[in-house]
């Protein structure tokens, strides 16, 4: 950490510990990423669909600094309304990070996408209720928020359900709300007993109201599927090898920071994500190392078999019309060459 001029030396000493303790800045973090110069990505631009900023996926936005780093004018647009799929086959963007299911659903319809890295590796859901609808057996007869009928939450609650020897549409009754934020505000406002919301929101929800209870991370309930991908179309993928390279190993790096040193991913999200909590930012790391969300494995960043199971679970619930084969939609060569390259360990 740099010591700040003008002090005493004992005030300096105490500044540069309690700076090393914290992690450090954003721009110090920032400063790091892509310094190794491990690829020249000088005059390429790289457009990228995102979610907003959150904490949970704060490993992609430190990737996209990696980028930067390696000379890369990363343009990045918040999709809101459209799915990455969708601004991708519109033209608006080359690169998506989102949801497994868009990319699925893609694959089903005959458009050429592929997955080659992942913001998150195991599944990113928390599954919460009321504190009279603490476990799976007490949801009977309760009304559980939901995104929509064709929600990747909605998809998990029906399986989970369906799982546990329930019926979706006569034990519970599914409301449909929106978004993991707006499913939130349902649960606190007493309208609904039990909600799928992404687990940095339930570490935010827990401070906010003693009366809700967590019954259980849906990696842990339902595990073995896909979560979210870094995906493009195949076109661009066969046209730009050594930038889907890059983005892969950008992937590794992130991963290994994310991994490596809690204090400056704490520090990075509490800056970076509007409203974000530092000691809730820290309990979701804790949970998300538990879960393995960010792996520095390659063959564990993406895997055939999550994502044919979550092809499978789809077209189970109706959600896709067609088989799909995870072949098709993952490809692990870029991970597999970043990772001989070194990326994603410690350096020497």
């Amino acid at each position: 950490m740099r010591a700040r001029a003008g002090w005493a030396l004992g005030v300096v000493v105490a500044m540069a510990l309690a700076g090393c303790a914290s992690g450090g800045s954003e721009s110090e973090v920032v400063a790091d990423a892509g310094s190794d110069g491990r690829f020249d990505l000088s005059g390429t631009t790289i457009r990228v669909g995102t979610a907003q900023e959150q904490t949970l996926g704060i490993g992609f936005s430190y990737a996209l600094e990696v980028l930067e780093g390696w000379g890369a004018e990363v343009q990045r647009e918040s999709l809101t309304n459209v799915s990455g799929l969708e601004a991708m086959v519109a033209d608006r963007i080359d690169i998506a990070a989102r949801s497994s299911d868009e990319l699925i659903t893609g694959v089903s319809t005959g458009v050429d996408v592929r997955a080659i890295g992942a913001p998150v590796s195991t599944m990113h859901y928390a599954f919460i209720g009321t504190a009279e609808a603490g476990d799976l057996e007490a949801l009977r007869g309760k009304q559980i928020a939901i995104s929509g009928p064709g929600g990747f939450d909605t998809l998990l609650i029906r399986a989970l359900l369906q799982d546990r020897g329930m019926d979706a549409d006569r034990d519970v009754t599914l409301v449909p709300i929106g978004g993991s934020s707006e499913r939130t505000a349902a649960l606190l406002a007493g309208q609904v007993s039990a909600a799928v919301v992404f687990m940095d929101n339930w570490f935010q929800l827990q401070r906010q109201s003693e009366s809700l209870r967590l019954i259980g991370y849906m990696e842990e309930l339902l595990p073995g599927l896909s979560a979210r991908a870094i995906f493009a179309e195949g076109a661009y993928l066969d046209a730009n090898p050594q930038v889907a390279t890059a983005i892969a190993c950008a992937n590794l790096e992130a991963n290994r920071w994310v991994t490596d040193n809690k204090q400056q991913f704490v520090a990075f999200a509490t800056e970076r994500v509007r409203g974000a909590d530092e000691e809730a930012v820290s309990q979701f790391y804790d949970a998300a190392t538990e879960v393995g969300l960010f792996p520095t494995d390659p063959s564990r960043v993406l895997t055939v078999e999550s994502y044919q199971a979550t092809a499978d679970l789809m077209l189970e619930q109706g959600v896709i019309d067609a088989p799909v084969d995870a072949a098709q939609v993952v490809d692990t060569s870029f991970l597999e060459e970043a990772g001989s390259q070194g990326c994603g360990t410690a350096p020497g």
